[in-house]
C-alpha cells in the first residue's frame, strides 16, 4: 500500500508545473488533497486532473494568497475542515526574477522575499496548531538548488531560497520531539511555465554560463514530483530530484572553495564569450 493512501494533504502552490504534477501523483496514490494558489481557474484544472486519476480520496481547491498572512490564517482551517484532518503539508512556493543586483528594482527584492520565504512560513505557522495537537505530521518545503548554492544573476532569488532552508533546519529540530517530520526538497531547473517567465529576464552571460555547464539539466515536472513524494515518504531532511543536483550539493558540502572557484571561472568565461559575440541568448 502506498505511504500516501488515506493521507490528508495540503499542497500550497498546486496550480501548475511541479505543484500540479505532485497533486496528481498524490491523488493517484490514494491521498485526499487540497490544492491552493491565487488563481481559481488553474486550480480547477489541477482538481480535474486529480479526479481523472480515479483515486479514492477527496480532491478540491481552496484558493488563497500565501503571501497574505491574514488570508492564510482564514483559509487553512477551512482546508483542514474540508480534508477532515491534516497529515502532510507541502509548500511549493516561489518565483525567480533574475537580474544583476545593481539592476534589480526594490520590488524584485521585496516580492521574492515575500513569496519565496515568508509565504512558506505563513502556511506552516497556520498549520502547526493542528499538527502539534495531534502529535504527528509531515512538512515538506520545496526550495531550490539555489537554496544551497548561488550564482550571478540570482542574488535576490537565492537569498530568499536560502532563507527557506534556514527556517526548515530550525523547524526540523524544534518539531522532532513533537512527532512532526520536516523535509527540504531542492529542485533544479525544471520545465515549467515559471521557467519560461524567468528565462525572459535572464542576463546573456548567465545563459552562457548555464549552457556551458556540465551539470546543466532541465528536469520534467512529473519526474520531480515523483522524487518529491519519495522524499516525503523517506523522511530524510535534505532531498534532490536527480543525481545532477545531488552532485552539486555534494561538491559545495565537501569542497566549497573549489566549487566557488569553478563557478567564478565559468562566469568569467561566459562574460568573455558574450563580449566576443560568440553567444546569442535563445529566443522566447
Amino acid at each position: 500500500m502506498s505511504y500516501f493512501a488515506g493521507k490528508k494533504v495540503l499542497l500550497v502552490g498546486g496550480s501548475e508545473g511541479i505543484g500540479r504534477e505532485t497533486a496528481v501523483a498524490l491523488a493517484a496514490a490514494g491521498a485526499s488533497v487540497v490544492v491552493s494558489a491565487r488563481r481559481q481557474g488553474p486550480l480547477d484544472e489541477t482538481v480535474a486532473a486529480m479526479q481523472a486519476t480515479g483515486g479514492s480520496g477527496t480532491h478540491l481547491a481552496v484558493p488563497f494568497d500565501a503571501a497574505d498572512r491574514a488570508a492564510v490564517r482564514e483559509a487553512i482551517p477551512r482546508a483542514i475542515e474540508a480534508l477532515g484532518g491534516l497529515d502532510v503539508v507541502v509548500t511549493n512556493l516561489g518565483a525567480a526574477r533574475p537580474g544583476y543586483v545593481h539592476e534589480l528594482d526594490d520590488d524584485a527584492f521585496d516580492s521574492m522575499v515575500t513569496l519565496n520565504y515568508l509565504a512558506h512560513a505563513n502556511v506552516v505557522r497556520a498549520c502547526l496548531p493542528h499538527l502539534m495537537a495531534q502529535g504527528s505530521g509531515d512538512i515538506c518545503f520545496v526550495s531550490s538548488a539555489l537554496g544551497f548554492m548561488s550564482m550571478p544573476g540570482y542574488s535576490a532569488y537565492s537569498a530568499s531560497k536560502f532563507a527557506v532552508a534556514g527556517f526548515a533546519e530550525a523547524l526540523r529540530i524544534e518539531l522532532a520531539p513533537k512527532g512532526i517530520r520536516v523535509m527540504l526538497f531542492y529542485p533544479g531547473t525544471t520545465d515549467t511555465p515559471g521557467l519560461v517567465n524567468e528565462n525572459r529576464e535572464k542576463p546573456p552571460a548567465v545563459w552562457a554560463m548555464e549552457s556551458d555547464s556540465a551539470f546543466s539539466k532541465t528536469h520534467q515536472p512529473k519526474d520531480v514530483a515523483r522524487s518529491l513524494l519519495a522524499a516525503i515518504e523517506g523522511g530524510r531532511f535534505e532531498n534532490f530530484p536527480g543525481l545532477d543536483v545531488w552532485v552539486i550539493w555534494w561538491m559545495y558540502q565537501h569542497f566549497p572553495r573549489l566549487s566557488r572557484w569553478m563557478a567564478g571561472r565559468e562566469y568569467a568565461a561566459a562574460l568573455a564569450k558574450v563580449a566576443a559575440g560568440k553567444f546569442t541568448k535563445p529566443a522566447g
